[in-house]
């Protein structure tokens, strides 16, 4: 795929052209390219906010937590005045690469190869990312010609804490939106509108060691776990509620640690957990009662017992049919085929983040994805799908700021 030159490229902008695919692609590609592995972010804020600083109707803010790390809001103002205010968002960090040598092609490379780009972060989500990103400057660079405002955020720290739209949430950015579009991949353009919460935790035990042999001169840190687990178990166990979209609660006990060797008791061991709540079982009601318990073993055990909440994350709640939600259908439907169903995720995303504000605004899940290759070796979207999303989105605005 040859891509055209700067020249070009400006030149079709200041013509108030829109964006051609092989713009879109660019853009694409060079979202790819920044390493933003679980950090360096500000790089990706810098690059979409210099792709919007030339216009008059455009204001770029950045939001910077520490050095290389900054989410980006730009508010594009339409030409007529209008009460709709449309956010997009995604995220700009990805997992790591892991081993590059074990990739087909270089994770920052951003090749293209029979129509599909290859990349860490290609499906997750800086192809959804550089969609939202084309969508907004495409109706920027034809005239905006539309009502209202279009709001375009990126976010750093989805993948370890969603710390960028924790920040975005508490600036305000949010407070005057009326519905947005979070563009993490969805298998055919599959619609998220409801999600499981989430609650990752550890408990850390400090005993006393002692020879094996004498056991009773020792505390045993891993024997304290066990009873945590049996404790936490008979609380999981009367959580029966069941949502009618995203089903139970769950927990899964998914580390344990503890021990020097064979022949000696114990003194330190650590026990982590991950729970996936739904509007049912809120999650401060499950912190509370997992923090009891720990107290209470406490008075009754020798060992010392510590619970850390990692990471907790509200569920998204059901949210009704809207006609926002219909006119994404029908786009996806006229652009793809596809037609945009409902679906739940048993994952978390910053949507429950984004819930937390002022104001409340229907969120739709929904972004390009090929292969379900999110996080692993040899990452890829089809360019086919990625442009199918960019024109699904520039139909979305131009359709519902009005």
């Amino acid at each position: 795929m040859i891509l055209q030159t700067d020249k070009m490229i400006d030149k079709q902008l200041e013509e108030n052209m829109g964006l051609t695919e092989n713009k879109k692609v660019e853009i694409f590609q060079k979202i790819v390219q920044f390493d933003t592995e679980n950090s360096n972010e500000a790089s990706v804020a810098e690059y979409i906010g210099s792709l919007f600083e030339k216009f008059e109707n455009v204001k770029i803010d950045y939001i910077e937590a520490e050095e290389n790390r900054k989410s980006v809001v730009v508010t594009i103002n339409g030409k007529n005045k209008g009460d709709k205010v449309l956010a997009f968002s995604g995220h700009e960090d990805t997992v790591s690469a892991g081993d590059s040598s074990s990739w087909k092609y270089n994770p920052f490379s951003a090749e293209i190869h029979d129509g599909i780009l290859y990349g860490r972060g290609a499906d997750d989500m800086k192809g959804g990312l550089s969609a939202l990103v084309s969508a907004a400057l495409d109706v920027v660079t034809d005239g905006s010609d539309f009502a209202g405002t279009l709001k375009l955020i990126a976010t750093f720290g989805e993948e370890t804490s969603e710390i960028g739209a924790t920040q975005v949430t508490q600036s305000g950015a949010l407070d005057d939106v009326t519905a947005m579009i979070l563009g993490e991949p969805r298998k055919n353009f599959e619609i998220g509108y409801t999600n499981k919460g989430v609650i990752d935790y550890r408990v850390y035990s400090s005993g006393k060691s002692a020879h094996s042999s004498v056991p009773e001169k020792g505390i045993n840190a891993i024997n304290a776990l066990r009873k945590v687990m049996d404790r936490f178990d008979e609380y999981f166990d009367t959580l029966t509620e069941k949502n009618e979209v995203l089903g139970y609660f769950t927990n899964a006990f998914t580390l344990i640690k503890g021990g020097e060797q064979l022949n000696q008791i114990p003194d330190k061991a650590e026990l982590g957990g991950n729970m996936r709540t739904i509007p049912e079982t809120p999650n401060d009601q499950v912190i509370s009662k997992l923090e009891s318990i720990i107290a209470e073993l406490n008075e009754s055990e020798e060992a010392e017992l510590k619970l850390e909440i990692v990471f907790p994350e509200l569920p998204l709640p059901v949210q009704p049919v809207s006609d926002f939600t219909k006119l994404a259908q029908a786009k996806i439907k006229e652009v793809s085929g596809f037609n945009g169903d409902l679906v739940a995720g048993t994952g978390t995303n910053e949507a429950s983040e984004f819930i937390k504000g002022e104001s409340e605004f229907p969120i739709l899940i929904f972004g390009p994805e090929s292969d379900d290759c999110a996080h692993a070796v040899n990452e890829h979207l089809k360019v086919e799908t990625y442009l199918q999303a960019a024109k699904i989105y520039t139909e979305i605005i131009k359709y519902y700021l009005v």
